[in-house]
């Protein structure tokens, strides 16, 4: 009976596939995730702070830019929209509610996490 060395080329093969193979279905996975989330539809006002009157939108501010949130009986300008040198929509409004949209947030590590998504503040011209 002769006795035969391992052939290194083979066992090395081995090794890459043991460990390589789950490595690239995990990375696959969450390569897949991101894509599926990166085509998913966004309107135009989502991740905004909108101000609407009577349903119209006046303005929008995204959400990283907001240092506070407006409450109901606050009195904010809003410069509105400005075509061939004139302003549609700006002035003085009283706002009068305020709408939080939230989202789920898997990649926070809590129960039940949750971030803002959208906030509306509907206001009435002063």
């Amino acid at each position: 009976m002769l006795f035969a060395w391992p052939d290194p080329i083979s066992l090395v093969a081995d090794i890459v596939t043991i460990i390589g193979i789950p490595v690239l279905a995990v990375t696959t996975g969450k390569l897949y995730q991101e894509y599926s989330k990166s085509r998913e539809i966004k309107n135009v006002s989502q991740d905004c702070l909108e101000f609407n009157e009577k349903g119209t939108g006046i303005n929008l501010v995204p959400l990283e830019r907001v240092a506070a949130f407006p409450r109901p009986g606050d009195i904010v300008f809003l410069p509105g929209e400005t075509h061939e040198g004139k302003n549609y929509g700006g002035g003085e409004y009283e706002v009068e509610r305020v709408a939080f949209t939230f989202n789920e947030a898997p990649e926070i590590d809590q129960p039940c996490p949750a971030v803002p998504s959208k906030v509306v503040a509907s206001v009435r011209k002063r």
